[in-house]
């Protein structure tokens, strides 16, 4: 019997190794990075955006605009784990900036509201 199965859609075995052949078998980051830290495109990461691999352009672009760790994991497409060691990584060339949450997030009603759609969008 034929599989009607996409040849795009990856097997449950390319699953589990992409993400890390993503992050060079890496867990975890250099770097702690919070969910709800924000990111953002440096200038220099938007002029050496086509020379990043694919993953790594999709967060310099979901990062045009500052957005949250837990956003540029749903934009980008990957695991939180890969975006957090991505990111930190990314960071560390100077390709994007990450700020830390105000110190009471809770008052902080927009970034709850982005947290809340990029937590939908997973």
């Amino acid at each position: 019997m034929r599989s009607h199965r996409s040849s795009f859609a990856p097997t449950p075995a390319e699953v589990g190794v992409r993400p890390y052949l993503l992050t060079r078998g890496r867990t975890r980051a250099n770097r702690a990075i919070a969910v709800e830290a924000l990111v953002e495109t440096t200038d220099r990461g938007r002029a050496a955006r086509y020379q990043l691999r694919f993953e790594e352009q999709a967060i310099t672009v979901a990062c045009e605009t500052v957005a949250s760790l837990a956003e540029v994991a749903a934009v980008a497409r990957i695991p939180i784990g890969v975006a957090r060691v991505l990111v930190a990584d990314l960071t560390e060339q100077g390709i994007v900036c990450v700020y830390e949450a105000p110190a009471r997030v809770a008052d902080d009603v927009e970034l709850i509201a982005r947290l809340i759609r990029g937590v939908r969008a997973l």
